[in-house]
């Protein structure tokens, strides 16, 4: 057998004939990437991935080779090669997004589900075996590597979870999006920015039907039906609500409406037919339909109002499914459809979204001193004897009143995660801040939530720990990691319950709002000792902090003065003011808190400029 390093930098280089100009590698060794004889634009982008990342490690940027190539060692498959075939044949056989990685004679075989799992294989291999890092779209690190793990790599590996989505601003990425395991998009309402798709050379991804009127793919019923152009003439498609039709649901039990509902679905699929998935699902608010033919059904399947709502989804579903058979009807369990039904259960190309929205962020969905995370979990464990291989989670992570704002639910992501994943979901959306470039560790959250995604049983304090030193920097990861410690403990001190809003940190007591501070101030300073980008990257996080000096700047000095505390911050609130404001718009943030407009951030940014802060946020 040829000697692994016989053929190292550029005499591997010279021996291909496809390399010009390298220069003196020493004793660095530059494998092969090898691709099939026919490879397809997905392994071809894989390829070209592992040789670009690698040379970032090396030095020296590999070649993509096809197989059929004489070749020196080692070699680095990629994809369906031979090398990949004599491990046995997958075929049909693989699972969805399944990897297989596994040290040969010669090097690496890199291979997976060939719609996109090539790619995936290969990331794994640079984060896993290599030591490379995306932390986010623009910021990663890579170790320097005179040589390529070659030996001892033996992983076969399929994700749970078929559909992962992390809702965050930076996730829109394509690369990042891929790096990080995602393979869904959706939009929930409005963006500031561009949504972009994953191209079909990085696999692709799944993707909902966006509805016009709303800018969003969720919340069907009068995107499909508008109010504006059936009530007059068709109140009897819409709720019947203390004896009167009103334009708050549609009347799942009349025929007519079916047909035209389903009528109009079809068009629009005919209209997109890059997407796999559609909402069936109800408007983002009550007044569900009490008619005799409504009730009937609610009757039926419990008395729960999701038994009627599941059962217009599979009728319609039925009908999708014989133009489109590869598109999938989505639907929603969500606030008055929370409860399963007894008695309907989705079709095979039904799925079940299930929200978890009224919960205690806090603590883990399935602590059950918390009350309303009580009631979620045994909804999640009915719904999964109801829904099987058909049930979708959507989880919140970001805080919607203030992104900018501290949110203790850090800790509670993998053990959320994993509660979905033992209760049989096959999708997770984990809603984040899609708006906000500066929201509180939201780079953070999506790093622990998109591997987490992709294995739950990963650790996610290795994972919170190699994020905090790598990307805010090892001097400053100490004094980060202290500051989530004392917000996620907040709550338990306070005993207050956790939403998914709120917009000045109530959980916090007066003397841990200033000690985060302090341990935030030091993380800045330790951050300026690595360099510039940690210390920008930290003073970032510190917007959140200043935030809430600012929203709650009289009564956290006046703490200050009678507990004789030193004061460091700004002499004066409007001062204050005046300094974040400025960091707000110098960083070119453009949104503070969910919004379906541009002008939100600047109308409250004028009204803190003024000493005008709304009440609410005092």
């Amino acid at each position: 057998m040829m000697r692994v390093r016989e053929l190292t930098g550029r005499a591997a280089m010279a021996a291909l004939g496809l390399f010009a100009g390298v220069a003196a590698c020493g004793e660095v060794q530059i494998p092969v990437v090898v691709l099939g004889d026919r490879p397809t634009a997905v392994e071809r982008f894989a390829a070209e991935e592992l040789a670009g990342e690698l040379g970032k490690c090396l030095g020296v940027k590999p070649v993509v080779a096809s197989e059929s190539a004489s070749l020196p060692r080692p070699r680095l498959y990629v994809g369906a090669t031979k090398a990949s075939a004599a491990l046995g044949a997958r075929g049909e056989g693989w699972l969805v997004d399944g990897v297989r990685l596994k040290s040969v004679a010669d090097g690496v075989v890199l291979d997976g589900d060939p719609a996109r799992a090539p790619i995936y294989a290969v990331d794994l291999y640079l984060e896993k075996y290599c030591g490379v890092r995306w932390w986010t779209s623009s910021a990663a690190s890579y170790p320097k590597l005179d040589k390529v793990p070659l030996s001892g790599i033996d992983l076969e590996y399929a994700p749970q979870f078929k559909y992962r989505e992390t809702y965050y601003l930076d996730g829109f990425d394509p690369l990042f999006k891929v790096r990080s395991k995602g393979n869904f998009t959706s939009l929930t309402r409005y963006l500031l920015s561009e949504l972009k798709f994953v191209p079909p050379e990085m696999g692709g991804n799944h993707r909902l039907y966006f509805f016009t009127g709303r800018h969003s793919a969720y919340h069907s019923f009068f995107e499909v039906l508008p109010p504006s152009a059936y009530f007059k003439d068709h109140p009897e498609w819409y709720s019947l609500v203390d004896g009167k039709r009103v334009a708050k649901q549609l009347c799942l039990s009349n025929g007519e409406m079916k047909t035209a509902y389903v009528r109009e679905t079809l068009k629009r699929l005919r209209e997109d037919p890059s997407v796999d998935f559609i909402q069936v699902s109800q408007n983002d608010w009550n007044g569900y339909c009490t008619c005799a033919d409504c009730t009937a059904r609610m009757e039926e399947d419990g008395g729960v109002p999701s038994g009627p709502y599941l059962r217009f989804a599979n009728e319609v579903a039925e009908a999708v499914e014989k133009e489109f058979p590869n598109v999938r009807v989505d639907t929603f369990a969500y606030q008055f459809t929370r409860r399963a039904p007894a008695k309907t259960r989705p079709r095979a190309n039904v799925v079940v979204r299930l929200c978890d929205i009224e919960c205690d962020f806090a603590r883990p969905l399935s602590d059950p001193s918390a009350p309303k995370n009580a009631a979620f979990a045994k909804d999640l464990s009915d719904w999964r004897r109801v829904a099987g291989g058909n049930l979708f989670i959507w989880d919140y992570l970001a805080n919607f009143k203030s992104y900018m704002m501290p949110h203790p639910n850090i800790n509670s992501i993998a053990p959320n995660i994993r509660l979905f994943a033992a209760n049989g979901a096959v999708g997770v959306f984990e809603q984040g801040d899609a708006l906000c470039s500066a929201g509180s560790f939201a780079t953070l959250r999506h790093y622990l939530a998109a591997h987490l995604l992709w294995d739950p049983a990963d650790d996610e304090r290795r994972l919170m720990d190699e994020f905090l030193a790598g990307y805010y920097g090892p001097s400053a990861a100490p004094h980060l990691a202290q500051f989530i410690a004392l917000v996620e403990e907040g709550p338990r001190k306070t005993k207050k319950p956790v939403g998914c809003g709120h917009p000045g940190a109530p959980f916090l007591t007066a003397p841990d709002k200033l000690k985060a501070a302090e341990l935030m101030d030091a993380a800045v300073a330790a951050a300026e000792r690595d360099g510039a980008p940690y210390a920008a990257r930290v003073r970032r996080e510190r917007l959140s902090v200043d935030h809430y000096l600012l929203l709650h700047y009289d009564v956290l000095r006046e703490f200050a003065k009678g507990k004789a505390l030193p004061w460091t911050r700004p002499a004066t609130k409007a001062e204050a003011a005046t300094n974040w404001v400025h960091e707000i718009r110098a960083q070119g943030i453009r949104a503070y808190r969910e919004t379906t407009t541009e002008a939100t951030l600047e109308n409250y940014l004028s009204k803190l400029l003024s000493a005008e802060a709304p009440a609410r946020e005092r």
